[in-house]
């Protein structure tokens, strides 16, 4: 039933067996046979595919079997037939190679005898033209001539006529030159008339002659060079007086004449490519140059060198150099005759020195400072002097102009510095008021002092220019920088040191009355009204005065500085001084008198004065930052200087030293009713400040008791809070004490002296108070209470001196110096410093 078809379909077979139901009864025998005949059908595939590939093997095998002994053949008889070809083609072109070669060889032959024809007609020609001194007619050929015999014929010299003929061309070329030169010498000598022919021939021939030969028109050039400097050379001998350094003007004369003359007379004879004139100035710089090396070592090296001697021979030469660089359009490219200058520079230099000695004699014959000083409050000397380093300076380089000269610049470096010292010295360091003198008139200090300030701080920045200037010109800045160190501190110093002045002896004197008031206010009574006296009196001093004709200290000092720089930084300071010395009168006020904790030992005040004390401190600092916030405005003129860098960083500097001080104020008035509420309080006002130090001297500024049960109970509290935080953690600073780091030495050390064991050891174990060393004859301790109450400790900010100046005796004499103004035109001024 099955089908060898390939599109057999066996669901039609299989319809038909299963077409009745008994057929499934010999489903069975169907499977059966079905696996019979699918055995069968592998079998036969098999067998099949066995057949076919034995059928490949036999064709494959078929394949392989090559006749290679054909193939020999067949190359061998290809290689016959080619090796054949090329005997016929040789045998055929061997004619026309030998043609090929002949005919090429009768080229070069008739080539090389036509060029022998015009080698030797040109040799003829030339040596006819040149006994006519026809250089013009003669060029053309001599060129030709010269070429063939350097280019053509030159590797046929082994032949003997060629040789022969070559010699004579060499000889005709050396007989040339000495014709072009003879003619050359004859027109510079003046033996020969005018004659546009012979301008033509010498000009339009010769010129062009020779420039067929570059070793015979360098020689005839030389020739013609000395030639013209001949007589320069035998007039300015470095032997005869004439060429002595006295007469280099004249040697540049005579050569200015010569070179005018050359232009006029000569330099038609020559073409304009060659440069003539430029070439006889380069030949006469090189022959002065030797004569100027020789003259300057002669008359230099030596004790007795004249300087002037020496100025005037540079100036004349720096002129001269000048008029060439004019007149060549500086196309001149020999080196500058002034450089041989450069070695003995140092004279110069030297030579300034007298100048300045002058200069500084009639800077101080001024007469009064006062009446010379511009709206700057700038010594008008000192830009006078600047004036005066920038014309050396400006000579100096003339002179180097693009050199490298450390030497020199080293050498300028140090004149510079050291009259700028001389200048410190005996103009600006007369104008501090001396140590030793008091003041007799506060304006005229200022003025002064500002001035000198001012003039300080123009001469650093100008100071700055120069050294900048000489640092970018030398080879190694280094030196420059070195040369420069001690004169820019030095400076720096005199500015620093008349703020100080300002500082400590000029406005602290206004601020004397201040602490004095401040002390003599009764504070065991104070009731808390209006402002105390002593901060409407500080205001006075520091607040600006729109009235006319009245300014306040600090106004007279901020509104004469000229840059806004220094108003702002001395306005930081003024700052810092009001308030630390202000702190520094609270704590004098109210610290406990030694001996401390002793059977007799009383407090000023009690607990309940501090808070009132306090309340009314808390009052004058309103008025203190009213007068402070004021400050930043009134110090520039500016409509935004609200928005400048500046104002907000003053009053940054205000906001923070204002906020410490009202922190001290506030635990000043944190009763002590409470151990818990003062000790938050405290924790709060100082940011958690761990140190025992301060907390004691804190506590014992709010007048507490000398009663140790009530000094342990606030300790308790307080050493609790430490422990909690740990050893190493919270804030140890010294809190408001840090303006006033001597007062808290000070109670330490009065802390130690305690004699009761009890105290005693709770102070040294407890608060942990170490002893410190320092010189007992420092240590000042007051039994008296009320020269407590007034005492400054020694070198407790510059209050202490200015205390010192108002307690020295009236009669005291008067020094000369005292007046500063009478210091200016005295004439001990001339004196100092000098």
């Amino acid at each position: 039933m099955i089908s060898n078809s390939v599109d057999y379909n066996p669901f039609e077979d299989i319809t038909t067996i299963l077409s009745a139901k008994e057929s499934l009864n010999d489903i069975d025998r169907l499977i059966c046979a079905t696996r019979r005949y699918k055995l069968q059908l592998a079998d036969e595939i098999k067998e099949s595919e066995g057949q076919e590939e034995s059928d490949k093997v036999g064709r494959s095998s078929d394949e392989r079997r090559f006749d290679f002994g054909k193939v020999f053949r067949e190359i061998e008889e290809t290689k016959n037939f080619a090796s054949g070809t090329q005997s016929t083609i040789s045998q055929l072109t061997e004619g026309i190679s030998h043609l090929d070669n002949a005919k090429r060889n009768l080229t070069q032959c008739m080539t090389l005898f036509q060029n022998l024809q015009i080698l030797t007609d040109s040799y003829f020609h030339c040596k006819e033209l040149i006994g006519r001194s026809a250089y013009k007619e003669m060029a053309s050929s001599y060129k030709m001539m010269c070429s063939l015999a350097e280019n053509t014929f030159k590797p046929y010299k082994s032949v003997d006529e060629i040789n022969k003929l070559l010699a004579s061309i060499s000889r005709l070329r050396a007989d040339t030159f000495e014709k072009i030169k003879h003619s050359y010498s004859r027109v510079l000598s003046g033996k020969v008339a005018e004659s546009e022919a012979i301008e033509a021939e010498l000009r339009e021939g010769a010129c062009d002659i020779l420039d067929s030969d570059s070793s015979g028109k360098a020689q005839i050039i030389d020739t013609c060079l000395k030639k013209l400097l001949n007589e320069i050379g035998e007039i300015f001998r470095v032997d005869d007086e004439a060429g002595s350094l006295e007469n280099l003007s004249r040697r540049y004369i005579f050569f200015k004449k010569v070179l005018n003359n050359f232009n006029s007379k000569f330099a038609r004879y020559f073409l304009a490519e060659w440069e003539m004139p430029l070439r006889l100035t380069s030949t006469f710089f090189k022959m002065t140059a030797k004569d100027l090396e020789i003259l300057l070592k002669k008359e230099f090296q030596g004790k007795d060198a004249s300087i002037d001697l020496f100025m005037g021979a540079l100036q004349e030469t720096l002129d001269f150099e000048k008029y060439i660089d004019v007149r060549f359009s500086n196309k001149l490219r020999e080196t500058k005759l002034s450089q041989h200058f450069e070695s003995y520079l140092s004279l110069w230099v030297s030579h300034q020195d007298k100048m300045m000695n002058e200069k500084f004699l009639s800077y101080m014959s001024g007469g009064d400072l006062g009446s010379n000083l511009g709206d700057s409050l700038i010594i008008p000397s000192s830009a006078d002097l600047f004036r005066t380093y920038r014309s050396v300076l400006t000579q100096t380089f003339e002179l180097i102009e693009n050199n490298s000269n450390n030497g020199i610049l080293v050498s300028l470096a140090n004149f510079f510095t050291k009259w700028l010292i001389a200048y410190s010295n005996k103009i600006l360091q007369p104008l501090i008021l001396p140590d030793s003198e008091e003041m007799q008139n506060k304006e005229e200090t200022i003025k002064y002092t500002v001035t000198m300030i001012n003039t300080a701080d123009y001469c650093s920045v100008t100071i700055g220019q120069l050294e900048e200037k000489l640092a970018e010109l030398s080879p190694d800045p280094v030196k420059i920088e070195q040369s420069f160190a001690m004169v820019r501190d030095t400076y720096d110093g005199l500015s620093a040191k008349g703020n100080s002045i300002l500082l400590n002896r000029v406005l602290s004197v206004d601020l004397a009355f201040v602490a004095r008031e401040f002390n003599n206010l009764d504070w065991a009574r104070v009731v808390v009204e209006n402002y105390s006296r002593y901060m409407t009196t500080l205001k006075e001093i520091l607040c600006f005065d729109p009235s006319p004709g009245r300014k306040s200290t600090l106004q007279l000092i901020l509104s004469q500085f000229n840059r806004d720089v220094y108003s702002w930084n001395f306005l930081d300071k003024v700052i810092d001084q009001v308030t630390q010395e202000f702190s520094g009168y609270i704590i004098r006020l109210l610290q406990p008198m030694p001996p401390f904790a002793t059977s007799t030992s009383t407090r000023k005040f009690d607990p309940i004065k501090v808070v009132s004390i306090g309340e009314q401190l808390l009052l004058d600092t309103e008025l203190l930052k009213e007068i402070l916030y004021s400050l930043p405005g009134s110090v520039s003129d500016e409509a935004n200087s609200a928005q400048t860098t500046a104002f907000k960083r003053v009053k940054k500097h205000i906001d923070t030293n204002l906020s410490q001080l009202l922190q001290f104020i506030k635990i000043l008035v944190a009763p002590l009713s409470s151990v818990d509420d003062y000790h938050e309080a405290y924790q709060k006002l100082t940011d958690y400040n761990t140190s025992s130090v301060v907390w004691a001297y804190l506590l014992s500024l709010k007048g507490i008791p000398w009663d140790f049960n009530l000094w342990k109970q606030h300790w308790s509290a307080f050493d609790m809070d430490r422990d909690s935080h740990g050893s190493n953690d919270g804030n140890k600073d010294l809190f408001i004490f840090k303006w006033n780091t001597k007062l808290l030495t000070q109670f330490e050390y009065n802390l130690l002296r305690i004699q009761d064991p009890t105290w005693s050891k709770f102070v040294k174990e407890e608060l942990e108070v170490k002893p410190t060393p320092r010189n007992p004859s420092k240590i000042r301790v007051h039994t008296n209470p009320r020269a407590y109450q007034y005492q400054t400790p020694p070198s407790d900010g510059p209050e202490s001196h200015q205390q010192q100046q108002q307690q020295s005796p009236q009669g005291t004499p008067t020094s000369p110096l005292a007046n500063v103004k009478n210091l200016m035109t005295s004439n001990r001024f001339f004196d100092i410093g000098g």
